[in-house]
């Protein structure tokens, strides 16, 4: 197998579609879906269904398990249709072409939601939607870009500042920015919510075709027609390691995780390429006709293509990329270790035990007897060690006694002004409660002494308190530096970051990105994540019943246990982390979901499934917790039933 090589130096590289499934075994399935060209495609959420945009003027909607048409044709475009975006709820399709105009589908419906959308006076080339589906972004050879309402259609915003047609727009992963590709060679990226310029990159020597984000908005990728795929840093827009090149190319894709890309070339072909190595993956995949759109899907197994005879081509890549890395070795952690962590030999120990319990203890099968318990206890000493917080921290975030901690930093600092690690620790103390201005203070004082992970984190935490959004994630941001590009750490930071943002009210955009964390694991090990996504619907559930919502809340405390799985014992501690910076009680997290789950089914009426949720927790809790849980159902359980009528029917099995 060939690597790491361009198809020039290696022109035995290409081979066939049949070809590549006969030596990857890697099914294909075409179907035709338009009776012109296909210019763009874009994957649902569901990751069965896509929409095509055709030369034919139209949209489709493909379900490629089924390899059939399921929607459509979209007919409401006068010429071509060159983008097409999929609403992150799956609920709604934007389009827009040559004609000029953006229009905004209902899925269900097949029609639009309101008048085609007309402002751009060239050809719009790109359409996307914001993350949390509320903005659209419209970049055309006007050279202009628009920012849209995408419930009502109204203009939020006019960016003026290329020098040529802009063919592609694209929302950071967080929504705070929006990076534009041009034909004037640059990318630039813009605050989504003022326009304002944040930095210029003179990117390549021809046009800019196509501009996606890494999915930690670390890094932008961009393809243009000079041969080259680039990589840039989003934060001062430096070039990352050498260009992926080839053919002239119209267009690019990235894996939900970032670990891959995928390229579509005028010469027909299909690219993947890793993008830690920049390396060819495989070898490469060959069209009938010229190609101009690809997409992945959102669990990185599946490339789907369109070509200029209107068909749609769909390839299983699991095993190229299996063996890909496999062969590679990208995920070997010690050589990953040795060459990014700045520890001391005892530290990194340390660290290899936490990424030890932090990758494989998410297994059903765990049990409580199966654990060391002074392992766990050194996996968290040495997370905390990482994070520089501090024993005065953890012990009272463990025992709840916030006042002495804080005394007892305030200490430490007044013996020493220039302490930064206990300014970063009293700042998470004065989060914890709630007192954002000096916590705020504490973080800026820590960063300035000296820059460190927990004092961005702790900076983040503030300004999501305050309510300044923009700020936070910029802090976030900077926090990512000092991950070292570790992908543990920064799981573990996406996961604070989503925490924060629901902190501040933001509860779709957190779920949302807890939502996508979740498609990331689907290669790694999930435990962290389904832990965080239990606590925050928990959360969501208890609002609901705050609210009178009881059926509602009672759903949602289902869905919590469900995603949560494991055993209560199992919880801690591992995730400590989250008791200390938030407060999070992780020990009783199973119990008192289930428990309050319990109660929102009986203030529902639903009593039967109460009964059911009742049965479920006393078989999963030991002995020792029978008895106040027995106490509970005699007092609330008990008498619900009897007031339903239902004396005699499980009274006797409680």
């Amino acid at each position: 197998m060939l690597l790491g090589v361009s198809q020039e130096a290696h022109p035995t590289a290409r081979v066939s579609a049949d070809r590549m499934v006969q030596e990857r075994s890697a099914p294909t399935r075409t179907m035709r879906s338009h009776t012109d060209s296909l210019l763009a495609v874009a994957f649902f959420k569901d990751g069965r269904r896509v929409v095509t945009a055709s030369h034919d003027k139209t949209l489709r909607i493909c379900d490629m398990q089924r390899g059939s048409l399921v929607g459509g044709p979209f007919e409401g475009h006068k010429d071509y249709v060159r983008s097409v975006a999929v609403s992150p709820d799956d609920k709604q399709i934007a389009s827009s072409g040559d004609d000029k105009a953006i229009i905004v589908w209902d899925v269900e419906s097949k029609q639009m939601i309101f008048d085609p959308l007309e402002k751009h006076t060239g050809w719009v080339l790109s359409v996307c939607f914001s993350p949390d589906g509320k903005r659209l972004a419209s970049g055309s050879h006007d050279k202009t870009i628009v920012v849209w309402d995408a419930k009502t259609g109204a203009i939020l915003a006019t960016i003026d500042g290329h020098n040529n047609s802009v063919w592609s727009v694209a929302f950071s992963p967080d929504g705070l920015k929006l990076a534009s590709g041009s034909a004037d060679h640059s990318i630039r990226i813009w605050r989504s919510d003022n326009a304002e310029l944040l930095l210029k990159i003179d990117a390549h020597q021809h046009w800019i075709r196509s501009v996606v984000w890494s999915p930690d908005g670390q890094q932008l990728v961009s393809a243009s027609f000079d041969k080259t795929v680039r990589f840039w840093s989003s934060d001062d827009g430096a070039q990352i390691g050498q260009p992926c090149t080839g053919y002239a190319y119209h267009s690019l894709a990235i894996s939900s995780d970032g670990s891959f890309i995928a390229t579509a070339s005028d010469d027909k072909t299909l690219r993947l390429w890793s993008t830690k190595t920049h390396k060819l993956i495989g070898q490469v995949l060959e069209h009938a006709a010229w190609v101009r759109c690809v997409a992945i899907s959102p669990n990185g197994e599946v490339l789907v293509s369109g070509d200029g005879e209107g068909k749609v081509l769909l390839c299983s890549i699991k095993n190229i990329l299996e063996q890909y890395n496999a062969e590679e070795g990208i995920l070997e952690n010690e050589e990953a270790r040795q060459q990014q962590l700045p520890f001391s030999e005892a530290q990194l120990r340390s660290y290899e035990r936490n990424e030890e319990f932090l990758g494989n203890h998410g297994s059903p099968s765990n049990h409580s007897s199966e654990i060391d318990e002074d392992s766990d206890i050194d996996d968290v000493h040495s997370l905390f060690d990482i994070f520089t917080i501090q024993a005065t921290l953890r012990d009272a975030s463990i025992t709840g006694i916030l006042d002495t901690a804080e005394e007892l930093l305030t200490q430490e600092i007044d013996a020493d002004d220039n302490n930064y690690e206990s300014y970063a620790n009293r700042s998470i103390v004065r989060a914890r409660r709630a007192e954002w201005k000096y916590a705020l203070q504490d973080a800026v004082k820590s960063i300035a002494i000296q820059p460190s992970l927990l004092g961005y984190i702790s900076k983040a935490i503030a300004l999501c308190g305050n309510g300044q959004l923009w700020g936070a994630m910029e802090a976030f941001d900077l926090a990512f530096i000092f991950c070292n590009r570790d992908p543990i750490m920064v799981d573990l930071l996406l996961l604070i970051k989503a925490v924060s943002l629901f902190n501040a009210n933001y509860h779709d955009e957190a779920m949302r990105r807890i939502k996508d964390l979740t498609t990331t694991y689907q290669h790694r090990n999930r435990f962290p994540c389904n832990v965080i996504n239990s606590y925050l619907r928990a959360q969501l559930a208890i609002i609901d019943l705050k609210n009178g919502q009881y059926s509602e809340a009672a759903d949602q405390f289902t869905a919590s246990i469900t995603g949560l799985f494991l055993h209560p014992t199992l919880l801690e501690p591992r995730l400590k982390i989250f008791t200390v910076l938030f407060g999070w009680d992780l020990d009783s997290l199973w119990e008192t979901i289930s428990q309050r789950q319990c109660d929102a089914f009986l203030l529902a009426g639903r009593v039967i499934e109460a009964v059911e949720s009742f049965q479920y927790m006393m078989n999963m809790v030991n002995e020792a917790g029978k008895g106040s849980r027995i106490e509970w159902s005699t007092t609330r359980l008990h008498c619900a039933l009897h007031r339903k009528g239902t004396r005699g029917c499980y009274c006797e099995q409680l």
